[in-house]
């Protein structure tokens, strides 16, 4: 089970990674675009600029998500490594599940909100629940699987641990 728990958070992560390389390439080629049709063809796509902002919106969750699998977010060391350290890595660990945790339980109301809105300016009208909330959904999950994972099985050092 550990095994097989692991490899798929291994696999999640290397699906969010490519997933955020193509939205960051996806940002650059549409702002390359975008300048091109401005400036050499005078024809600029109004709603590039909207498309960006959803890539960007994407690129923030699904970047979090590997953060947090690959223990990259922001860390203060106050304490040398040791008991104290350990007990309040933990301690944050198990704060940030329960937040999130709570989050996602007031995201019920949200979602139908956002299903009933829509975007404004694309060609092809969609519920803005598909780029706000869902993902949103999906990468709390995501984050909270692999802090769980790492609670539980990971921390093993004299600096980090809690089985």
């Amino acid at each position: 089970m550990r095994h097989a728990l692991k490899s798929f958070i291994r696999v999640q992560g290397q699906i969010e990674m490519a997933i955020c390389m193509l939205l960051v390439g996806l940002i650059i080629g549409t702002i390359i675009y975008q300048v091109i049709a401005r400036y050499v063809f005078n024809a600029p796509l109004a709603w590039m600029e909207e498309v960006v902002t959803i890539f960007f919106i994407l690129l923030t969750l699904f970047g979090a998500c590997v953060a947090a699998k690959d223990k990259r977010h922001i860390l203060v060391d106050l304490f040398p490594r040791g008991p104290v350290a350990r007990f309040l890595g933990v301690v944050m660990s198990l704060g940030t599940i329960t937040i999130l945790v709570v989050l996602l339980t007031y995201t019920a109301p949200v979602l139908k909100v956002q299903f009933i809105r829509s975007t404004i300016s694309l060609p092809v009208n969609f519920p803005i629940a598909y780029y706000n909330i869902l993902p949103l959904i999906y990468c709390f999950g995501s984050i909270i699987l692999s802090t769980t994972y790492d609670v539980i099985y990971e921390r093993k050092d004299e600096n980090e641990a809690l089985v």
